[in-house]
């Protein structure tokens, strides 16, 4: 079977990626080549040293402008290959970001010791301010105390939004809040956190349920990692 790439170098290119394309089973490639239509082809896609595969068939092959690329039908994923999907895109960070235990890169320890000695007052100001690095570093060590400085912070990513609407401990109004915001509501990254957390209010899974795709909410109620009222929610929806 012919093998096709698509590399996506940075986490916003991936799930940018997943929702335009891969959730909706179809996938385009720029410029790539070497295949004909009605072939099965291979889809590989990787992402800073990972690689998902994805199967499907060729429906698009143009090798001159406009529109030179390769379009693809995908397989019909079963619910552990959609899991398996959404896990990759979930997991992807970029350079920098959330790295590994002992991969940090030189000043990462000492940016730690910087925040673990903040006052109160100025771990909101760097809630409201910080870099990437520095958000992340805060909200690992302080938790509770930032995530509202932190959510009403609008250079906040979607990845960091996530991260937070899936505590499980969260309180109720910042559930709300992260649900109250269209367009993080509109990424299947936070939709899919809100509705794993049991803080989350059957308002706030009806407001979820309603911004999801078909694709997505057909999946739903046969996902057990979901609480049952989800579940029960998400046919509710489909029956109507």
């Amino acid at each position: 079977m012919t093998s096709i790439s698509v590399v996506l170098a940075d986490a916003a290119a991936l799930r940018a990626f997943f929702e335009e394309h891969l959730s909706k089973g179809r996938a385009f490639v720029a410029g790539a080549t070497g295949v004909t239509e009605r072939e099965a082809c291979e889809l590989l896609i990787e992402h800073r040293g990972r690689t998902h595969r994805l199967v499907g068939e060729v429906v698009h092959a143009r090798t001159e402008e406009p529109g030179r690329g390769v379009g693809l039908a995908l397989a019909r994923l079963d619910t552990n290959a959609a899991a398996a999907l959404r896990k990759f895109v979930d997991e992807a960070r970029d350079e920098g970001d959330e790295e590994a235990p002992g991969s940090e890169e030189p000043g990462a320890a000492s940016l730690h010791e910087r925040i673990r000695s903040l006052s109160a007052a100025e771990q909101l100001r760097l809630a409201a301010g910080g870099t990437l690095g520095e958000r992340t570093a805060l909200e690992r060590m302080y938790g509770p105390t930032v995530w509202e400085p932190l959510l009403r912070n609008a250079r906040l990513t979607i990845p960091e939004v996530a991260r937070i609407a899936r505590k499980g401990s969260l309180p109720r109004p910042l559930v709300d809040l992260i649900a109250a915001n269209a367009p993080w509501l509109a990424s299947g990254e936070v939709q899919r956190a809100l509705l794993s957390n049991p803080r989350s209010s059957p308002a706030v899974i009806t407001k979820v349920l309603g911004a999801m795709s078909r694709h997505d909410l057909l999946l739903v109620p046969q996902q057990t990692a979901y609480p049952e009222p989800v579940r029960a929610a998400a046919k509710k929806r489909l029956g109507r």
